[in-house]
């Protein structure tokens, strides 16, 4: 989840996410506006780039009468069968099927050949790192080895094993191989015949002996796919908990300063961004995805608001239920957010991010976790 730790996430999603921000799935929820209470949040300031604690008044509703959307039930059996065809058809088109052709064994292998084969490299008699592999599919005369390896196989018996000797080019980009003489000892399995379908050998070929079958890929597909859709819930429930949250609640006052600072923070990383690729801002915005400039300003302005009224919600709720973040939750919180950034240095995590700013994310996320165990109660 760790939704609060806005600035350090979005640099890292810009390019991937920016036409989709602020975009959330509705559900139905029940209506839970009795036990209203004004509850005015804390006046404005800037404790530093990145911290900013919003003004304003809301009405909170009452939250203890939340509801969550129902859970998921799971992946059927059509969806998984879509998902297994969709990545066999995907695997087929980068990593064709190449069955023994049986009426090629025996013959001598021709430019244009597509040959399974087993094959060691030594240098000085030693064989070297990257040099080996075992029922590889390489077409003759493709480029896809150095010209010495595919040359020598022209010519040579299927099913035999032979030594070709070659010669790495000079400009290779392995200096340790680079114009080295090495000699390749090569199986010669089979000449392959193209199948446009997977059957059980491609599953086990493709996946390095993991899966033995189609039906045993499918079932680490399921495992994958439970996971992911499992996580999704949990990620839409507590963005449609807080929308929920904000639709019942009334904001008396939203301070326009508020709204500017957001506004502001979120145009300056578009603005970074389209520098870095040496784009006008207003060319950038379009390159990823907004129909013009004033359609990604309208943005801003839609998602600022929309984030100053989650934090003023969150801020009301983390007052009202004496919520404090102790040096353990402090701990265990930022190594969770610097596991989402990938980061791994703490010491300069905090001093970039500053105690106070991680302090101010911290206590959101613990008031919206209270909101979500709320509502999985109802």
């Amino acid at each position: 989840m760790k939704k609060f730790l806005y600035p350090i996430l979005v640099v890292a999603l810009v390019l991937t996410c920016l036409t989709a921000c602020g975009e959330k799935k509705g559900n139905n929820f029940n209506q839970a506006t009795n036990g209203a209470e004004t509850t005015p949040t804390t006046e404005p300031k800037k404790g530093s780039d990145l911290y900013h604690d919003c003004g304003g008044e809301v009405v909170l509703c009452d939250y203890s009468k939340l509801t969550k959307p129902a859970e998921y039930p799971g992946v059927s059996d059509e969806e998984l069968e879509k998902e297994y065809l969709s990545q066999i058809a995907e695997a087929l088109a980068d990593y064709p099927n190449y069955v023994r052709d049986e009426s090629r064994d025996g013959t001598e292998i021709k430019e244009g050949d597509v040959v399974n084969i087993d094959y060691v490299g030594k240098l000085d008699g030693e064989a070297f790192a990257g040099g080996s592999d075992e029922e590889f599919d390489l077409e003759i005369g493709s480029g896809t080895f150095i010209e010495d390896f595919e040359n020598g196989l022209i010519g040579k018996t299927v099913g035999t094993t032979v030594d070709v000797d070659c010669k790495f080019p000079d400009d290779y980009h392995s200096e340790d191989l680079a114009g080295k003489a090495v000699t390749f000892t090569i199986t010669i399995n089979y000449v392959g015949q193209k199948k446009d379908e997977a059957d059980d050998e491609y599953i086990r070929r493709l996946s390095r002996g993991t899966y033995q079958s189609g039906e045993d890929y499918k079932k680490e597909l399921r495992s994958m796919m439970e996971e992911s859709a499992k996580k999704e819930y949990e990620d839409n429930l507590y963005e449609e908990v807080l929308k929920d949250m904000i639709e019942n609640s009334e904001f008396k006052t939203i301070l326009d300063e508020d709204v500017a600072f957001y506004e502001n923070d979120m145009k300056s990383y578009y603005e970074s961004y389209s520098a870095y690729y040496g784009m006008d801002v207003k060319e950038f915005v379009t390159e990823v995805g907004f129909s013009s400039y004033d359609a990604f300003l309208a943005k801003c302005h839609d998602d600022a608001v929309q984030y100053v009224k989650e934090y003023m919600v969150l801020e009301a709720i983390a007052a009202k239920e004496g919520i404090t973040v102790t040096p353990e939750i402090f701990n265990e919180r930022v190594e969770g957010y610097m596991a989402s950034a990938s980061m791994t240095d703490k010491e300069a995590f905090i001093e970039e991010y500053s105690n106070e700013y991680l302090n101010y994310c911290i206590l959101n996320d613990l008031a919206l976790e209270l909101l979500v165990e709320n509502a999985k109660k109802n």
